[in-house]
């Protein structure tokens, strides 16, 4: 395989895809991991420093890690919507701007009988 002084040469659409595999795996890790980390941890600061009964520890440890869960499907969601958009050809297109369609010119009577005055 031909390599230049970037690296070897890999097209831009096989790049374009690892990335996005790269990036749903670690949110995949983050989803994994990120709820656990809150809930003990949470669940430790109020069981060491604070006087709380054992219903709320659980009560707190769990809204803490479905806070978490829901920061991560919030955050991918936005990843994900402000992603680059590309045609057929490699070029970008941008995806949040649109020119309208121009409007038929109908010389047909619409089938409403509508009366004019």
């Amino acid at each position: 395989m031909a390599e230049t002084n970037e690296g070897p040469l890999i097209p831009e659409h096989t790049r374009r895809a690892t990335l996005i595999l790269a990036n749903l795996f670690i949110y995949s890790v983050a989803m994994f991991t990120l709820p656990f980390v809150a809930f003990f941890g949470v669940k430790h600061i109020l069981t060491e420093y604070y006087p709380v009964s054992s219903f709320a520890i659980t009560a707190w440890s769990v809204i803490a890690a479905v806070v978490v869960v829901n920061t991560i499907i919030c955050v991918y969601a936005y990843k994900a919507y402000h992603e680059k958009e590309y045609d057929e050809q490699g070029n970008e297109i941008d995806q949040h701007s649109y020119e309208p369609l121009p409007l038929k010119e109908t010389t047909e009577k619409s089938g409403l009988n509508l009366k004019q005055d």
